[in-house]
């Protein structure tokens, strides 16, 4: 039997092993598990909920900050207001009360940022990890019934991302030795000060009100390109991105240099890939603009016919593939 790798696990066994397996239907689930989507939408109360859980798994440093910023930015890209965080805190054998407080410390400042409450969760010391890890679940409210799925795009949709490429990647990253010691301690703070634009939530709260967005989807394992394929993949269809208008942050292109990494598929939570309806291109990107909301469009949803494919930075023409592990766990492994 095949041992899987690091990191999330194909779509293909996500298919046949996960996504197979999810006990009884309920028709209060309006949208459940599938490739891409980010959360849940459960119909209640005459109203809706967005649910979501992640882990924090590849950060020891920002792992209380990131375990509010990724779950928030899932509910938020759904089009709803992030409102419940549980957490379940487990540390490895050796951890002390301090190490408890700077996590329970960041989960307290990222909440009160957001404006979301923390209720609920579990904390234990257990031999069955290594480092900090923190699994967050998000609990958000729709407004005005309106949520937005990733697999809502159509062909001839625009594809469009808010900031840059690998910002998570870059402020975990730089926390190797290796970084350091290539690149200097002013520029690991620069990257860790980078720690802010990981959290979306403004930008998804704006787009989820124009009208012409059809779908949006947080970057997160597998980078840019990981996140193009599953909008096509929810959606059934092609997908064209041009990497040379994928905005990549300087601290970003030094880390992966370095590192031997490709920033394009570089763990991206701090931009989201969102679709435009053609047409209603010039409004959406008039918000943005007003807000001070850095984006870039970047290419274009097609037939599924066409294909899913980028063009890289020397012009040349590439499908593009399933996610599979990302430059992160690359980096951990090389290093």
């Amino acid at each position: 039997m095949t041992k899987m790798g690091i990191g999330k696990i194909p779509n293909s066994l996500l298919k046949r092993i996960v996504l197979s397996q999810l006990g009884v239907g309920d028709p209060d689930v309006l949208v459940g598990p599938g490739i891409g989507e980010d959360a849940a939408i459960i119909s209640h109360g005459g109203g809706e909920l967005a649910f979501k859980s992640d882990p924090i798994t590849g950060s020891v440093e920002e792992v209380g900050i990131l375990a509010v910023y990724v779950n928030a930015n899932d509910i938020a890209s759904r089009g709803a207001v992030p409102r419940w965080f549980l957490g379940c805190i487990l540390l490895p054998p050796g951890s002390s009360e301090s190490d408890l407080d700077r996590i329970c410390r960041q989960i307290d400042s990222a909440a009160k940022e957001l404006r979301i409450a923390v209720v609920g969760g579990h904390t234990e010391v257990t031999d069955g990890t290594t480092r900090p890890i923190v699994v967050g679940s998000m609990i958000g409210v729709v407004k005005n019934s309106r949520f937005i799925t990733t697999g809502g795009s159509s062909p001839g949709d625009l594809v469009y991302m808010t900031k840059a490429a690998g910002i998570e990647g870059t402020v975990i990253l730089s926390s190797d030795p290796r970084i350091e010691k290539s690149l200097g301690e002013v520029f690991v703070r620069k990257c860790k000060s980078m720690l802010p634009k990981v959290n979306v939530v403004s930008e998804c709260t704006l787009l989820a009100d124009q009208e012409g967005v059809t779908s949006m989807h947080d970057v997160t394992e597998g980078g840019i390109l990981g996140c193009a394929w599953e909008i096509a993949e929810a959606s059934s269809s092609g997908i064209f991105i041009d990497l040379s208008c994928v905005r990549v942050l300087d601290e970003t292109w030094s880390l992966c240099s370095e590192l031997g990494l490709d920033p394009f598929r570089l763990m991206g939570s701090g931009a989201v890939l969102f679709t435009v309806r053609a047409g209603s291109e010039a409004l959406v990107e008039a918000s943005l603009s007003k807000a001070g909301i850095q984006y870039s469009r970047i290419g274009v949803i097609v037939g599924p016919h066409e294909g899913r494919l980028f063009r890289d930075l020397e012009g040349r023409l590439f499908s593009i593939p399933p996610p599979g592990s990302d430059e992160l766990w690359r980096a951990r492994t090389k290093g």
